[in-house]
């Protein structure tokens, strides 16, 4: 309510395309097509899951708006991975931070699936030898 009523332009239905500036961030350009000055920008991700045309694919559905995943990432029709918001499963928190893992999680069981032969965790920085 406060947002609104300050001179803040707000912008909706819009993605920042191209970010502009040296070393400071000067201005940005929206899907739109309109550019804007800006001095920071803060990614809010995140949404309400809307299953729409999911629905009729056969997938198991939570709450009818939440795709049940194993922990894996796998649904119930093979070759289906799902992260973030639209999943769930038992002990499901809600954060951005776990959102970002289950990805990790999906995109490396998923590669798997395509291909038996590929390793599930790629080598972690963590595992290299410290330089010298």
């Amino acid at each position: 309510m406060r947002l609104k009523a300050s001179p803040v332009e707000i912008v909706t239905n819009a993605q920042v395309t191209v970010t502009m500036g040296g070393d400071r961030l000067e201005r940005i350009e929206l899907s739109t097509g309109q550019t804007l000055p800006c001095q920071r920008l803060v990614a809010a991700l995140g949404f309400t899951a809307n299953l729409g045309p999911l629905r009729e694919w056969g997938l198991d559905l939570h709450d009818n708006r939440h795709l049940v995943v194993d922990s894996a990432m796998r649904t119930n029709v093979p070759g289906i991975f799902a992260a973030g918001d639209i999943a769930d499963y038992d002990g499901k928190v809600r954060l951005i931070a776990v959102g970002f893992g289950e990805v990790a999680t999906a995109v490396n069981n998923a590669a798997v699936h395509l291909d038996p032969a590929a390793q599930l965790f790629p080598e972690r920085s963590t595992d290299q030898p410290v330089p010298a």
